[in-house]
């Protein structure tokens, strides 16, 4: 009897345990639903306009393919627009995030590589070489009322450089 009453009051629970791993398997299941639809111009072939669950991309195509000229703005806010090749982020492109912050330069397959300008939102700017979507190599670092010149990166950590400090310079690239 006394397991009886026991296994009575703990069928609510193994209930409720239920309906948590129902719920865990329905959001991960929505998370896998991708929705892409074209949703004006040609995007197999030439010019069009394909809405994905993650934002817009309007440009080019090329068998089906994300090629060429394109600008992708996604739900939060952010905007990519330049060059595409094989659905992925090729060539010369910017980057502007949703808090301000913009990056201009080169991409290789989606990834930032080789050289480009990264404007922070305080108003420093980092210019020079980028490998893996980190900063890497010989870059100039702009603070907004100085400059550090020649500095070197390895893997998104300043390692060593000049050190120079200015009040201002000329050649500081331009937003």
């Amino acid at each position: 009897m006394k397991k009886l009453i026991f296994l009575f009051l703990l069928s609510p629970l193994y209930i409720l345990a239920q309906a948590d791993d129902a719920k865990s398997s329905e959001e991960k299941q929505e998370s896998k639903v991708i929705i892409e639809e074209c949703i004006s111009g040609n995007c197999k072939n030439g010019k069009g306009t394909m809405q994905y669950q993650t934002g817009v991309y309007e440009g080019y195509w090329k068998s089906g393919l994300r090629e060429g000229e394109g600008k992708y703005t996604w739900t939060n806010g952010d905007i990519y627009e330049g060059q595409w090749m094989q659905d992925k982020r090729h060539g010369l492109g910017v980057y502007v995030w949703h808090d301000g912050s913009k990056y201009k330069g080169n991409y290789s397959y989606g990834i930032r590589s080789g050289y480009g300008l990264y404007y922070y939102t305080n108003g420093t700017l980092y210019e020079g070489t980028w490998q893996n979507n980190l900063k890497h190599g010989i870059a100039n670092f702009y603070n907004k009322e100085s400059v550090n010149i020649g500095g070197k990166y390895i893997n998104n950590e300043y390692v060593s450089g000049t050190g120079i400090n200015q009040d201002s310079y000329k050649f500081k690239p331009a937003q």
